[in-house]
């Protein structure tokens, strides 16, 4: 089982800005009910979707600047980012199958351009 990786303001650049794959981010607290509701969802996204993309998390209390720069209002939110870009916003309280049903079309687009670029280089 791949787990989310944590992430902070010293390694948000390169793990998740600068990945070659996209990733999938929470912006939450340590203490939050709603984030501590998420994690077993966001482990089994991690797990199903090792080869697709890269679960990580950011635990606010301790980088409050990556709050700041993306404008985290609402905990918990996740940022699903592709080629450094935010591509999707999942806000509040959600679960696995809400996360996914957002996912899923745009997994599948990227899975579809990967496939047809497979072997151009």
């Amino acid at each position: 089982m791949r787990p989310a990786i944590d992430i902070n303001e010293s390694n948000f650049e390169i793990e998740v800005l600068k990945s070659n794959q996209p990733v999938l981010v929470e912006f939450a607290t340590g203490w939050s009910l709603p984030s501590m509701m998420l994690n077993g969802a966001l482990e089994e996204i991690a797990d199903e979707y090792v080869d697709l993309l890269k679960v990580a998390r950011v635990q606010l209390d301790r980088s409050p600047n990556l709050g700041l720069w993306y404008g985290i209002r609402c905990l918990p939110t996740i940022l699903y980012f592709s080629d450094g870009e935010v591509r999707i916003g999942i806000f509040g309280t959600t679960n696995k199958e809400a996360i996914l049903s957002q996912l899923r079309p745009v997994i599948s687009s990227q899975r579809e351009v990967s496939f047809l670029s497979f072997g151009k280089d």
